[in-house]
């Protein structure tokens, strides 16, 4: 079923061992697919150190290190709670919480679906040269977004405890569950959506126009019931439903269940996209990139 092997080959001049690749072309597509997520999922070191890698170097040499994402999410937040709470005239001891939870989740989702579009790309040099899996790229893009959005819960738990809010563990259980589900659903949009942005390039500057758009058409830091007679525009907004089922249950916002059921459908939505995607032609990245 393996469509990739790669064996020693021992040479008598030195002692290394120089890898051989041989190709299956008798194997199916969705065999080839299913091989690279196997392999890529089998190596958790080589995973982690990956996501610690493309992390941390970007921090390299700074005196806070990763906590500069959770010194700019604070200031950033704490700027459009307190402006835009003088604008709509809300509450800040409800407002800022809200804003705070809207920012990072927003922040999570839109980091998937931006470095989804481009991430074959910019490992093509990577896998082109070595036997690594493809999806494990994939695999690192969520691993990234994940470590910044751990930096990023600092920011909550501060606010959350400062406006003295205690959401039950039942609460906390649905969140972290709607968190799953984000995560899920990421994964397996990056990977159909990589697979078709390594085709067509436009794609990645197609998804960055559409999540600017998107972000001033899901409530991230005003509220669905200010759009009156439009709101059923939040209603059909996948992405507001992801919002809610994070965030919902935190801070006791209404239609929590509705929004896990519409978070439900189109992850399973997205999840045959991947893998539809992805298994129909994983073979061509090397070609395309």
């Amino acid at each position: 079923m393996n469509s990739v092997v790669t064996e020693p080959e021992s040479n008598s001049a030195s002692s290394e061992k120089t890898p051989i690749y041989y190709f299956d072309a008798s194997s199916s597509r969705f065999d080839y697919a299913f091989e690279d997520l196997k392999r890529a999922f089998a190596r958790p070191k080589l995973i982690w150190s990956l996501i610690r890698t493309g992390f941390f170097t970007r921090y390299h040499g700074t005196v806070l290190g990763g906590l500069w994402v959770t010194a700019t999410t604070g200031i950033t937040i704490s700027g459009l709670a307190v402006l835009y709470g003088q604008i709509f005239g809300a509450n800040l001891t409800e407002y800022f919480p809200y804003v705070a939870v809207g920012i990072v989740v927003w922040g999570l989702i839109s980091t998937i679906i931006n470095d989804g579009a481009s991430v074959f790309l910019a490992a093509a040099g990577t896998f082109n040269q070595s036997p690594i899996p493809k999806s494990l790229f994939v695999v690192r893009a969520i691993g990234i977004a994940a470590l910044g959005f751990c930096y990023k819960l600092i920011v909550i738990a501060a606010v959350v405890l400062a406006v003295g809010l205690r959401p039950s563990l039942g609460d906390v259980a649905l969140a972290s569950f709607g968190l799953l589900l984000v995560f899920w659903t990421g994964f397996w949009f990056a990977l159909g959506l990589g697979t078709i942005g390594t085709r067509f390039r436009d794609i990645g500057q197609l998804t960055s126009a559409g999540l600017t758009f998107a972000f001033f058409v899901t409530p991230v830091f005003w509220q669905a019931s200010r759009l009156g007679e439009y709101q059923f525009i939040v209603n059909y907004n996948p992405l507001a439903h992801f919002l809610n089922v994070v965030r919902g249950p935190l801070l006791g916002l209404d239609g929590v269940m509705t929004s896990v059921i519409w978070a439900s459908g189109f992850s399973a939505l997205a999840t045959i996209f991947g893998v539809v995607t992805f298994g129909y032609f994983a073979r061509r990245l090397c070609y395309w990139s």
